[in-house]
């Protein structure tokens, strides 16, 4: 018997599976990070170590093959950085790292053209034609893009807090949410929480439910937040469905997407306003299957 490991990076948390050749779940673990963009390497590589010992604990079992998929990347990674970042933590003959938008498309088990979009700590959206050209939007990290992502949505809400406490902007329930949030009552506070040391973006995101709550409930700016990030994550999967062959269909995965229905109906909503052919659902199959999926073509090859 075969067996594959597929494992799912995100910005927040590592999700890692194996399957054996008929696609059987052996054994599954979540982790931490593995991002080295946000946690830096030697953290990312002591996380994967956890994970990946995790989900062989207690399994004597032999890896033929191993797929990672990760937001830190937007394309596949050269084999000579996989072998730095894996080696002696996982041992396997073959091992193979792409962006974690490729493992979701991977993920969509279908011939032909396909979209993907992920937003979860970050965003990025993504396309494979039928001669295999992958097509990449967005994905530029924290600070000069992940637009509709949980951490800027987070940090906006965060921002705008803090402009109604002064007066400088608009009045907005989302004062008092952060300052619960942090458990804290003065707003001076959050220069300590945010600067010293500095927060990670994974604790950034976790605010986001406190931002749809607000929403939800009616609050102005919270809704215009929403409105404006959908709008921008909603560019970049038109501009990629734009060098698309119509009517490709388009999967959705990630914490906000599969957890926010507020955030996905209008995200929805605007693509299909320009792209009415487009078929847009949640995976049926999470990333981490995908991993699976792409590790078998890899043990093929």
């Amino acid at each position: 018997m075969r067996y594959y490991l597929g494992i799912d990076g995100g910005g927040t948390k590592t999700v890692a599976i194996i399957c054996d050749e008929n696609g059987n779940l052996v054994s599954r673990y979540v982790g931490k990070s593995i991002n080295y963009n946000s946690v830096g390497t030697d953290t990312a590589r002591a996380n994967l170590k956890d994970t990946v010992d995790g989900v062989l604990e207690g399994k004597n079992i032999t890896l033929s093959s191993a797929f990672i998929g990760m937001p830190a990347l937007s394309s596949r990674a050269e084999d000579s950085f996989t072998k730095d970042f894996c080696e002696g933590i996982i041992d396997c003959p073959k091992i193979a790292m792409d962006s974690d938008v490729y493992i979701g498309l991977e993920a969509m088990k279908i011939e032909g053209a396909s979209a993907m979009v992920v937003s979860g700590t970050g965003s990025m959206a993504v396309g494979r034609l039928e001669d295999g050209t992958v097509i990449f939007k967005g994905g530029w990290g924290y600070i000069l893009g992940d637009e509709g992502s949980g951490y800027a949505l987070a940090l906006d809400a965060v921002k705008a807090a803090i402009c109604g406490t002064e007066g400088s902007a608009e009045k907005t329930v989302l004062t008092e949410k952060v300052l619960e949030h942090f458990k804290v009552s003065d707003i001076y506070s959050l220069i300590d929480i945010f600067y010293d040391p500095p927060i990670s973006n994974s604790e950034v995101a976790k605010l986001t439910p406190m931002l749809f709550e607000s929403a939800e409930n009616g609050d102005k700016v919270a809704n215009e937040i929403i409105d404006r990030h959908a709008k921008l994550l909603a560019s970049t999967v038109c501009a990629l469905l734009a060098e698309m062959p119509c009517g490709a269909p388009l999967g959705m995965w990630g914490g906000i997407l599969v957890n926010c229905g507020m955030f996905r109906e209008r995200l929805v909503a605007l693509i299909n306003e320009k792209y009415p052919q487009t078929s847009v659902k949640i995976l049926e199959y999470p990333p981490e299957y995908g991993a699976v999926f792409a590790a078998m073509k890899e043990d093929k090859i």
